[in-house]
């Protein structure tokens, strides 16, 4: 019950702080009670004793109006910047082999390879995981030095070692796309 209190007091204040802003810094205390006050009964909005009427200058004439001219002429914005890529990182597709499954993941300096992973290497038997922790280490390598998938083949491990050239291949295609996961 408290915090309701609070919410609605908090509510009525900010509503008056927002009138007096729009208002301007100088808006009188009974303009802003008469703006709090709502409509009168009559649907007009209710002014202060001491309030003019809009228009009305010292002598009593009416000034003439200042009424804002709507622009005709379009006006541009200027594009924003692109947006930097989300991260450094390209993902490799899922390339299947007989043995299991190859992904890689690369992380880009720029247009450069800084790191290249594995998310997944064939590791079903004992072998398999031997291989595929020789490729894993050898293709990534040759990777860094090269820059590229032109990669050799690791003896023994030929479906593994063209798995991993397939998915290194296609995030270095992403990469210089400018694509990032």
């Amino acid at each position: 019950m408290r915090r309701a209190a609070l919410a609605v007091a908090g509510l009525a204040a900010g509503t008056s702080l927002l009138v007096v802003a729009k208002g301007g810094g100088g808006a009188a205390p009974d303009t802003v009670a008469a703006a709090n006050a709502g409509p009168t009964p009559s649907g007009t909005p209710s002014a202060p004793p001491s309030a003019k009427p809009a228009g009305a200058s010292a002598g009593g004439k009416a000034a003439p109006s200042k009424t804002a001219k709507p622009r005709t002429g379009k006006t541009t914005k200027a594009a924003p910047p692109p947006a930097p890529p989300k991260s450094n990182k390209v993902v490799g597709p899922r390339v299947e082999n007989p043995y299991g499954a190859v992904q890689v993941v690369i992380e880009v300096d720029g247009k450069r390879i800084a790191d290249v992973r594995t998310l997944e290497m064939p590791d079903l038997e004992a072998r398999s995981d031997q291989l595929s922790a020789q490729v894993e280490t050898q293709m990534r390598e040759e990777a860094l030095r090269e820059q590229g998938a032109d990669l050799d083949t690791v003896s023994g491990a030929t479906e593994t070692s063209e798995s991993y050239r397939e998915s290194l291949r296609v995030a270095i295609e992403r990469m210089k796309k400018g694509e990032r996961d």
